[in-house]
């Protein structure tokens, strides 16, 4: 499964790259593992997750990351140029997921890539857009 996850995430930094994107949101960034992937490729990363001790983790390391859940984020309308959510709807009931996607799309640029990471194990990850 780990290689599957960075064969994903190169894949999205190339699309960014190629999009000229500099910056991304990553949702339930954890101990920061995939925001320094990003910074060491040339994106800035901002970084938000629900555990205390992921957010100091991810500080130490030298994330910008702040304690928020996928479903609320503490940032206005249209702030980022994409959205990286590899764990954003793991561990959530599916009926809770519309919401989430809801919240990506409300804080990415129009036409910003969102990249969501389907919880079932090999399904891979789709690229949404945010409303123009």
């Amino acid at each position: 499964m780990a290689a599957l996850r960075e064969e994903l995430l190169a894949e999205f930094v190339t699309l960014l790259k190629a999009e000229g994107r500099r910056g991304v949101l990553g949702l339930n960034c954890a101990r920061g593992s995939d925001g320094l992937h990003f910074v060491q490729c040339g994106i800035h990363f901002i970084g938000v997750d629900p555990s205390e001790e992921n957010v100091h983790s991810a500080r130490a390391r030298g994330l910008d990351v702040a304690v928020a859940g996928p479903e609320s984020l503490p940032f206005p309308n249209a702030a980022f140029a994409s959205v990286w959510a590899a764990d954003a709807l793991a561990g959530l009931p599916p009926e809770q997921w519309a919401g989430v996607v809801r919240e990506m799309e409300r804080v990415a640029a129009p036409g910003a890539p969102i990249a969501v990471v389907l919880p079932e194990p090999d399904q891979g990850f789709t690229i949404l857009r945010s409303p123009a």
